[in-house]
């Protein structure tokens, strides 16, 4: 068989980051592929081929599903080229080129690029490939300024660029604009006054109440919905605070703003308070997701809309959302020293329940100052959304913790089922002794063959053919011992496994028989951290609890 006819692993990867029909999809970048290989490969007609599709992902990096499993089967070894339709297919990090020349160099793996007309095999065309990811990280580099070139353009012009609008506006359309020789149209923002009416109210609100909780109780007190009719949450008012749109742009927010680092798109002599701000690049797209960016990425322009909130209230606001926020998450984790069930308990209409405590001399027969627990949502909307009636505190703790001591006791379930498992390791292990020791007699009795034949061959007398004969079964014995050695050894390693999962299993029964009386002597945090960990929630339902077990 020729050289040529050993090649028959060839592999087609191809991507495109947004699928559109047309052009160079997916579809027609194998084609020519096929093409290219059908004319210009020897073999190509008696060639597996493989095709790897990569259908809308980006290629700034490597974190792509095909390609990464194309990587793992050309290491494997096998593949003889690796062909594209064009070198950025593959990705626009010259760092992610060179990692993958190295790679297809080590493994002798050829790439061929059929636009570039890239050939690895040849000096030339590595240093080409080299340079062709140095311009492709390039032009990658410049299509991203050139967006954000393009962003600060429109911030300039005030257009309001999609997405969800914000409550209190409806985006309008107005005249076409021309962008790269396309006719598109162009957006602004339109107060929709019923629903400004609410924004301006959580501003106002906020200021007083300095409490995103307390105009949560308002808003839910006198059945005020967002847009699409849910129920105000904290995070959903402080998404609007901190909306830039609402924002006059006045001096005090150019001087904020600019403060903060961000990219203002005006002069402090254009911030004369009659409009309102737009905010661009707040976020970016991290596979798919939405993530804020630091300030100094955003940019901030007058928009063509008015604004609700002058820029010295608007900086207010925010100063009191950080300082609020500086309590950080900590804030929310119970704290107190009574109520176990704190953080995992449940009303059934889905709200968290909270201690309500009675007066310090109300205390129970152990000493526990008594206390309930009561559904805020129940308190906030004076039941008229949640009616179920509170439940005493220090009896529900107990009845949880006995429950789930109750699967620590010897007769339950999960206690006999250990058992058993340690029984059955037990037989295991003797099982693999036996074994071991029959693998041992095997290999003495090989090696006292061995013996006999060296004695055999000493007394030879020197025929040659009978030498051989007798080496060749020495060799053949030597390599049977050596055989069962690894098999006996592999028992061994098995035997001692098994023995350590049976020694783990008859602690945890041992600690298990032990841990009611244990749990008596934890805290109430560290009782709490226990529950934590093996219950999902717990969910009172105004007669019954509910236990999730995770």
């Amino acid at each position: 068989m020729s050289e040529l006819q050993r090649v028959t692993h060839i592999y087609i990867y191809s991507r495109k980051s947004k699928w559109t029909g047309r052009g160079e999809s997916v579809e027609n970048q194998i084609a020519m592929c096929r093409d290219y290989i059908q004319y210009n490969i020897e073999g190509a007609s008696q060639a597996e081929i493989t095709v790897f599709e990569d259908e809308g992902y980006s290629g700034k990096d490597t974190n792509r599903p095909q390609f990464r499993k194309m990587m793992q089967e050309i290491e494997k070894g096998g593949c003889n080229y690796l062909v594209c339709y064009k070198l950025d297919r593959l990705g626009r990090n010259i760092a992610d080129l060179a990692n993958l020349v190295e790679t297809l160099n080590k493994l002798d793996v050829s790439f061929i690029s059929i636009k570039e007309r890239f050939d690895t095999s040849t000096p030339i065309g590595k240093a080409m490939l080299y340079f062709a990811g140095v311009l492709a990280q390039m032009e990658r580099e410049q299509i991203a300024e050139r967006v954000r070139d393009n962003m600060i353009m429109l911030a300039r012009k005030g257009r309001w660029l999609g997405g969800n609008t914000p409550l209190g506006f409806r985006a309008e359309s107005e005249e076409k604009v021309v962008v790269n020789g396309k006719n598109k149209k162009s957006f602004r923002l339109v107060v929709d006054e019923e629903e400004m009416k609410t924004a301006r109210f959580l501003f106002e609100e906020y200021l007083k109440q300095q409490s995103l909780m307390g105009v949560v109780k308002y808003l839910l007190k006198y059945d005020i919905k967002t847009k699409l009719g849910n129920e105000f949450t904290t995070t959903a008012i402080r998404d609007i605070l901190k909306n830039p749109v609402y924002c006059r742009a006045d001096p005090e927010a150019y001087r904020y703003f600019w403060n903060l680092g961000c990219q203002v798109c005006m002069d402090e002599e254009e911030a004369d308070g009659k409009c309102g701000l737009l905010a661009y690049a707040k976020t970016s797209s991290s596979q798919y997701k939405n993530k804020g960016n630091a300030p100094d990425k955003w940019i901030v322009a007058k928009g063509k809309h008015p604004g609700i909130i002058s820029g010295k209230d608007f900086s207010r606001v925010q100063n009191l959302l950080a300082r609020n926020s500086a309590k950080g998450e900590a804030w929310h984790k119970p704290h107190n020293q009574v109520a176990v069930l704190s953080g995992i308990l449940y009303c059934s209409c889905g709200h968290p329940m909270r201690p309500k405590y009675y007066s310090a001399k109300q205390v129970t027969d152990k000493g526990e100052r008594k206390f309930s627990y009561l559904c805020p949502y129940k308190d906030m909307t004076h039941s008229e959304k949640c009616s179920v009636p509170n439940v005493q505190g220090n009896a529900l703790d107990e009845l949880v913790c006995r429950e789930v001591l109750r699967y620590t006791e010897e007769h339950s379930d999960i206690y006999q089922m250990m058992r058993k498992a340690v029984e059955c390791i037990e037989d295991i292990k003797e099982e693999k002794v036996t074994s071991a020791e029959l693998l041992e007699r095997e290999i003495q009795k090989r090696k006292k063959e061995v013996q006999n034949l060296i004695t055999t061959l000493a007394k030879s007398g020197g025929d040659r053919e009978f030498i051989s004969r007798i080496e060749q079964e020495v060799l053949k014995r030597n390599r049977e011992c050596a055989s069962l050695e690894e098999e006996k050894a592999e028992l061994k390693a098995e035997g001692a496994d098994i023995r350590g999962d049976g020694q783990q299993l008859a602690f945890l029964m041992e600690q298990l028989s032990s841990f009611q009386n244990l749990f008596e002597t934890l805290s109430v945090p560290e009782k709490r951290e226990y529950l934590a960990i093996r219950l999902d929630k717990v969910v009172w339902d105004g007669e019954q609890a509910h236990i999730f077990l995770r």
